[in-house]
Formats: structure tokens, sequence, C-alpha cells
């Protein structure tokens, strides 16, 4: 487990996957609409320009999102800023989004391990500490992010740490604290290579170390209801209303 101000105890969060889409995903407008739902976090992800910017975006190229072939690294925030989404929103920067919204906090998935520079001067330069979320599918990315900053951020577990985890929980073991400490949180799918993650007594054992679950990517009611009721501390989706709804009809 880890204790870190970002974590709330006794409440379902919301996370907006890439904000509120549409608009296009990972853009301010993203964000503002994300937040204007009622989302509790604003989850995104982050590469690096060629420059040193650290830009939020899902892609590690601007095909899909854009229509262009180059890909993030290849060129400057200058000239990155300037391309055109396709539904004719700019891409953001890190440091744009926190200063533009300075109480909303941020799940951060470091896709580039370029990207852990300039990743870690936009939250010290914010001063972001308490509500940003800092993690990576690798855990090596993961780790050298965090041993950078001045003060902790909090993080979430990385891919090889969630296979930990479940491969010792299929072993019998109950008590999984010492495998996740230092982590705040496991953000994981329903399942993934043969392991199903929403296993009643996984979730028991993952909660019984003070570690949450979030739970991503949940569009449907039911799924989210479902979850919500097996203890699901988080639910990462792309409708945040539909998560309003799922939450309001459980208090």
């Amino acid at each position: 487990m880890q204790e870190h101000p970002f974590f709330v105890k006794g409440k379902v969060v919301i996370l907006a996957h890439r904000g509120f889409t549409p608009p296009q995903e990972n853009t301010l407008g993203a964000f503002e609409r994300a937040i204007s739902f009622g989302a509790d976090i604003v989850e995104t992800d982050i590469h690096c320009s060629k420059d040193g910017i650290a830009v939020l975006c899902h892609d590690a190229d601007l095909f899909r999102i854009a229509g262009i072939k180059a890909k993030l690294k290849e060129l400057t925030w200058d000239e990155l800023s300037q391309v055109e989404l396709n539904d004719g929103s700019k891409l953001a920067s890190l440091s744009e989004a926190l200063l533009k919204f300075p109480k909303t906090k941020f799940n951060l998935d470091i896709k580039d391990h370029k990207a852990i520079a300039s990743t870690v001067a936009a939250i010290e330069f914010a001063k972001a500490y308490d509500r940003v979320l800092v993690s990576s599918f690798s855990n090596k990315t993961r780790k050298k992010a965090l041993s950078l900053f001045s003060r902790p951020v909090a993080t979430s577990a990385s891919s090889s740490t969630v296979i930990t985890s479940w491969i010792l929980f299929k072993l019998g073991k109950k008590d999984l604290s010492r495998e996740l400490t230092g982590i705040g949180a496991l953000q994981i799918p329903l399942s993934s290579f043969g392991m199903k993650l929403d296993n009643p007594k996984f979730i028991r054992v993952i909660l019984a170390s003070g570690t949450q679950l979030h739970y991503w990517t949940i569009n449907d009611y039911s799924e989210m209801r479902r979850l919500i009721a097996l203890g699901a501390n988080g639910i990462v989706t792309d409708n945040t209303s539909l998560a309003i709804e799922a939450l309001g009809k459980t208090s």
C-alpha cells in the first residue's frame, strides 16, 4: 500500500479515460468536459516531443488522431502545438493541463521512457505532487520517474507487479502487503492473459493489503454497478456521466 493524499478512502472515484470523448481524447477540451460532468480524476498518457516537452497523447504517432504520418518524438513542441486534430482541437502539454486545472487530480501513464524527465519537470514546476499519480506499464520507467521527484507522488502497479500479485494469489497467498509496498493502486482490466482480475477473492486479497483497485475501461452501467458492489475503489471510463449515474444509484 501507499499512503498519499491522492488516494481517497471511503469513496469510489471516477477516472475519466483520456478525458470525456467526444471531443478529441487527451485534449484540454476533453478534460474540461470530464471535470464539468463530475470526474474525480483525469486519466491521460504521456509521450515526449523532439525537444523534451511532455505531450499528452496515447499514441506514439499522429496518424489516428490527425491523419499525419509522423511520430511525436520526431517533432518539436512548437510543431506539435500547431497540429490540428481530427475534430479541430490541438494537442496539450502536461504543463498546460496542470496549470489550466490547478485543483484537478491527474492519473499519468508514461508511454515512453524518454518522457520521464519532461514529466517530472512539469510536475515539479506546477508543484502538483499531491494531485498526480505517475505510473507506466514498464516498471523500469515507473521506478525511474519516481526516483527523480523532490517529494513523493502517488503511483500504481506496473504490469509485472499485477502478474506477480495474481500468481501469488493463485498459489494461495492471502497477504500481499509486502509485495505491494509503495503501491497505491492496481489499475487493471477485468481480465488479461487468462487472469480473471475481477475475481471476488482476488479483490478481497488486494483490498486487505491496503492497496486500491481501479478497473478500466468500464463503459457498461451494469459492469460499473457490479464492480462497485465487489469493492472497486475506482472506475476508469470513457463516459463520466454514466459512471456518475451508476455511483448515485449505489448510495
